[in-house]
């Protein structure tokens, strides 16, 4: 009995570290496209393209004005390294947690991302950057 319990227990364990990888991934995905469309000054398709999350408490043109000074300020993205993530199941959903180290053009930046899973996708739900060269230019 306890070895059909123990199985039981390493299926499920197994199961669950298969589908935190596959929404990792699936998150993880996301950050390029992001900097590319920062990088390409199509701050607004990032917002069109995020969940209802990020909606709810930024506005477009907050939001767009946002990224725009990130760009403006930082320029473009010369190197992206993730430095943590973490998964974490809701009853609300499923959300990926992804920070990064950056090297922009004009400093660095440490950005937080945070992805809602659904449907085999990633959806922007959270954004955050913290960088010293950002304030100071």
């Amino acid at each position: 009995m306890r070895l059909r319990t123990f199985l039981v227990m390493l299926v499920a364990i197994t199961a669950g570290a298969c589908s935190m990888s596959a929404d990792t991934s699936l998150a993880e995905k996301q950050v390029p496209q992001f900097h590319a469309l920062l990088d390409e000054g199509r701050t607004a398709e990032i917002y069109a393209q995020a969940s209802e999350d990020l909606k709810k408490v930024a506005t477009e043109t907050d939001f767009v004005a946002l990224l725009d000074a990130v760009h403006r300020k930082l320029g473009p993205v010369q190197k992206a390294e993730r430095q943590t993530w973490s998964i974490n199941y809701h009853t609300s959903g499923t959300f990926a947690t992804l920070v990064y180290r950056i090297q922009y053009a004009g400093g660095e930046a440490t950005e937080t991302f945070v992805y809602r899973i659904r449907d085999g996708a990633g959806l922007l739900a959270g954004y955050h950057i913290n960088s010293n060269a950002l304030i100071t230019k």
